[in-house]
């Protein structure tokens, strides 16, 4: 039976799809052959039959050619300005295509070459424990190569970055610089930078780097947009607004929405470090305005690190190195009083934490600011990788919710198995099974630039918990592809509080949808991954399309 919004039926539809199967993940999971939408709003769902009387003579018209339309993927923890920085920087350090440090420093010759002198050398997505080498590269790597340009190559977790000896003498970094807190300055025996930065130290240079203006950022946004809607994306929350390019990137976007450039929904959540009376305990409160384009009522903090470069904060040792836990980036009490402030100010709040000893720190926060049921607060936690069942618990107690990097299962599940965690506590990452028993709401995620867009990959990492090595870590935490699904669509709208207008195809809500080559609930759960998304729709509009996808007026 067909539903209809308007009260006219007759009226010509704005949009509609037909000829395939349409999954609305709805509350009841229906599944109908068609749907129109007007005015950017889905308006009916129904049979071919039934839809086709919407079509009139400006009606743009989807065939699907019995291929499958789900909502429009929401991506609940990505960087889109850092990623579009990565698709455009002149050197790519990752792991493939570079097999040693070798190989990076060639590309990075060769790039200081095309540039010409002075010029900054810029290259992303370097990954140490994926190199024959075993480590970071170093300035005494650089230096040879780089003539007279100054270079920073930053790591594929984001939490690190390598300079050559220029480029630390540019920004001002010598053997007399102290440790910024939360962040350590690498050294060699002499006491001398080796030009490797952690975590807040890395900021000393990335935050003063040219080339990061309000246009540029905006170029580097419609890099990112692109590839998002290729993927099927038609929302993304920005966790870390202003981490990257400071206060450019929010002008980067206000460039964009004032030229109609935006095609992504996006849901913004500005770095603590930029919002002003934080530090004094008094935040300016969220400006109130929100569209269906872009918002911004939410806040990212930094708890911890990454597992992967041994600064995610655990209770108990890496398996490779006992002593060492990792670190936080802020003291659990200034954690806490950041995390008070910014509720009673009205903001959304989103922690970074890798680590368990860091969950522990963003649970005591969030508890101490009392029961959350009806304050609409949704609180979350970012990663949330190694949360054990007695913090699942305390989750669950105080409403708190969770953006799961599910793609770790297979980007680094076999390292955290046989080097960082060790058997027991690598299979427990992303624990959605555990989550989901508890009533957690959670969404999944990429993390973009740090492991690849399609989400399609992501709920194939949910499903079956397959390393990069073949292996299954950890089964029993493995989900349907229906939960797995919904943690890309309808609950990572929860997540920002969108769950009304978008996540979900039905009356009323925003037409936003994917349209792929098969049925992720029907095929054999190993070729989730391997199925294309041939066309993306935000508001009833074709955004983007494959050659062979069939939309015609």
């Amino acid at each position: 039976m067909v539903e209809f919004v308007r009260e006219d039926p007759r009226c010509a539809a704005d949009f509609v799809a037909l000829g395939g199967t349409v999954l609305t993940l709805d509350p009841a999971g229906r599944r109908v052959r068609a749907l129109a939408a007007s005015g950017g709003r889905v308006t009916a769902l129904g049979s071919e039959r039934e839809i086709s009387r919407l079509i009139g003579p400006e009606t743009t018209v989807l065939d699907l050619a019995e291929r499958t339309v789900i909502p429009g993927f929401v991506e609940s923890h990505n960087h889109p300005a850092f990623f579009g920085m990565t698709l455009a920087a002149p050197v790519d350090a990752g792991s493939p295509p570079n097999d040693t440090i070798a190989d990076i420093t060639g590309r990075v010759a060769q790039a200081a070459k095309d540039l010409g002198p002075g010029e900054w050398v810029r290259g992303f997505r370097y990954d140490d424990t994926l190199l024959a080498d075993g480590r970071h590269p170093t300035r005494a790597d650089l230096d040879p190569v780089s003539g007279g340009n100054p270079v920073v190559l930053t790591h594929v977790s984001g939490h690190f970055c390598t300079a050559n000896s220029l480029a630390l003498r540019e920004v001002g970094i010598t053997a007399e610089t102290p440790d910024p807190p939360g962040g350590l300055i690498v050294r060699d025996a002499r006491g001398e930078p080796t030009g490797v930065l952690v975590e807040t130290a890395a900021f000393l240079v990335t935050s003063r780097l040219p080339g990061q203006s309000a246009g540029e950022l905006a170029e580097a946004l419609l890099l990112a947009d692109e590839e998002y809607l290729a993927n099927g994306v038609t929302s993304v929350h920005d966790t870390g607004i202003g981490l990257i390019g400071g206060a450019a990137e929010l002008e980067a976007y206000a460039l964009l929405r004032r030229a109609g450039k935006l095609r992504v929904r996006v849901r913004g959540y500005l770095f603590d470090g930029l919002l002003p009376g934080l530090d004094e305990g008094d935040p300016e409160p969220p400006e109130g305005r929100v569209d269906d384009k872009f918002a911004m009522t939410g806040v990212k903090i930094v708890a911890d690190g990454s597992i992967q470069g041994k600064t995610g904060c655990l209770a108990e040792g890496y398996t490779c190195d006992p002593d060492e836990h990792g670190m936080m980036l802020l003291e659990p009490a200034d954690l806490g009083r950041r995390i008070a402030a910014l509720d009673a100010a009205g903001w959304q709040v989103a922690v970074h934490g890798n680590g368990d000893a860091a969950i522990d720190a963003i649970i005591d926060g969030y508890s101490r600011l009392g029961s959350p049921r009806g304050t609409g607060r949704r609180h979350r936690i970012e990663h949330c990788q190694t949360v054990r069942e007695d913090q699942l618990d305390r989750m669950a107690a105080h409403d708190v919710l969770a953006s799961f990097f599910v793609k770790h299962v297979y980007y680094w599940g076999d390292r955290h198995r046989d080097v960082f965690l060790g058997p027991e506590r690598a299979r427990r990452i992303s624990p959605l099974v555990s989550a989901r028993s508890r009533g957690i709401h959670f969404g999944l995620h990429s993390d973009t630039p740090v492991t690849p867009v399609p989400p399609l990959e992501g709920i194939w990492c949910a499903v079956r918990r397959i390393t990069r090595q073949g292996k299954v870590l950890g089964p029993e935490q493995a989900v349907d592809v229906d939960a797995a699904l919904r943690g890309y669509t309808i609950d990572a709208a929860y997540l920002a509080g969108e769950e009304e207008i978008k996540g979900s195809l039905e009356i009323g809500k925003l037409a936003d949808l994917a349209v792929l080559s098969g049925d992720p609930t029907t095929v054999d759960p190993d070729q989730i991954r391997e199925l294309t998304v041939d066309a993306t729709v935000s508001g009833g509009e074709v955004v983007w399309q494959r050659e062979t996808t069939g939309a015609r007026r």
